[in-house]
C-alpha cells in the first residue's frame, strides 16, 4: 500500500513543482531537459544486470523507445504549460483522462467489445476534459489556452497506447521494462539538447538561459521523483494488492482529486462551475471505466 500512496503523491508533486517554476522564474523547458538526464541516471542505478549496449540496441522495443522520447519531452512540456497557465486540476484531468484512448484503441484496432458502462465512462471522460479545460473568463488569452489540455489529453493517450503495445508485444522481462524506460528518458534528453542547440544557433540564445544553477536545481528536483513515479508503479503491481485493472483507475482517481485539492488549497486556484463539473465527471468516468 505504501508504494501506491507514494505513486499518487509523487504524481501530484510533479504538477506542484511545475507551478512553483513560475513563481521562481525557472525555465520549464530547460528544467525538463535536465530532468530526463537525471531520471536516466537514477534509472541506471537500479539496473540488476550489467549493461550491454549491443543487446539494448538490438532489442525489439528499441525502435519504439527512441522516437517515444521525443513525445515524452513534448507532452511533459505541455503538461507544465497547462499547469502554469491554467491550473493543476485541469492538467491532471487532461493527463489522466487519456486512459480512454487505449480503450478506444482496443476497440478499433484489437476489435475488443465495449461494455455499456465503459462506453458511458469514455463519453464522460471526453466531456470531463472539455469542461475542465473551459474558461469562465472573457479574456481572449485564457480562451486561447484551451488547446493545451486537449493536446495533453491526446498526447498522453498516444503514450499510453504505445506503452501498452510495447509491454504486450515487445517487452519480455522486468529488465526489459527498466531498460525501455531508461532509454526513453535518455532519448527525451537528446531530443531536448537538439532543440536547445537549434535555438542557440538560430536565435543566438545564451547557454546560461537554459543551463544555470536555478534550472539545474529545478531539473534535479523534477527528475528524481519523475523516475520514481514510474518505478513505484511497477512496485505497486508487484505487491499484488491490486491488479493492473484496479490499480490504474485508483491512481487516476486519487490523482485527479488530490490535484484539485492541492491547487485550491495551496495555490488558491479558482475553479468555475464548469471546471468543478469536469473534475466530478472525471472521477465518475474513471470508476465506470474500471468496472
Amino acid at each position: 500500500m505504501l508504494y501506491i500512496i507514494a505513486t499518487i503523491f509523487i504524481s501530484v508533486f510533479l504538477l506542484f513543482l511545475f507551478k512553483l517554476f513560475t513563481r521562481y522564474q525557472v525555465n520549464s523547458f530547460a528544467a525538463i531537459i535536465i530532468n530526463y538526464i537525471v531520471a536516466f541516471t537514477t534509472g541506471m542505478l537500479f539496473f540488476d544486470e550489467p549493461i550491454e549496449i549491443n543487446k539494448i540496441v538490438s532489442s525489439a522495443w528499441f525502435p519504439i523507445a527512441v522516437p517515444l522520447g521525443g513525445v515524452f519531452l513534448f507532452i511533459f512540456y505541455l503538461i507544465s504549460q497547462t499547469t502554469q497557465r491554467i491550473s493543476i486540476a485541469t492538467a491532471s484531468v487532461a493527463n489522466k483522462m487519456s486512459v480512454v484512448i487505449p480503450v478506444l484503441f482496443s476497440i478499433f484496432y484489437l476489435h475488443e467489445e465495449l461494455p455499456l458502462l465503459k462506453l458511458c465512462g469514455v463519453c464522460l471522460a471526453l466531456l470531463a476534459v472539455y469542461l475542465a479545460s473551459a474558461s469562465s473568463s472573457n479574456e481572449p488569452y485564457l480562451k486561447k489556452l484551451a488547446w493545451l489540455p486537449i493536446l495533453v489529453f491526446f498526447g498522453s493517450g498516444f503514450i499510453d497506447v504505445t506503452l501498452n503495445y510495447t509491454n504486450a508485444f515487445k517487452i519480455k522481462s522486468s529488465n526489459d521494462s527498466a531498460a525501455f524506460t531508461t532509454v526513453t528518458f535518455l532519448s527525451a534528453f537528446c531530443f531536448g539538447i537538439i532543440v536547445v542547440l537549434y535555438q542557440l544557433v538560430t536565435q543566438k540564445a545564451s547557454v546560461k538561459t537554459f543551463f544555470n544553477v536555478k534550472n539545474i536545481i529545478a531539473g534535479i528536483a523534477l527528475g528524481v521523483p519523475n523516475y520514481f513515479s514510474i518505478y513505484f508503479i511497477f512496485k505497486s503491481l508487484d505487491t499484488h494488492i491490486l491488479n493492473s485493472a484496479q490499480l490504474f483507475p485508483v491512481l487516476n482517481l486519487c490523482n485527479v482529486a488530490l490535484a484539485a485539492i492541492t491547487g485550491w488549497l495551496i495555490f488558491k486556484e479558482k475553479l468555475s462551475v464548469k471546471n468543478i463539473a469536469g473534475i466530478i465527471l472525471a472521477l465518475i468516468a474513471i470508476i465506470l471505466i474500471a468496472i
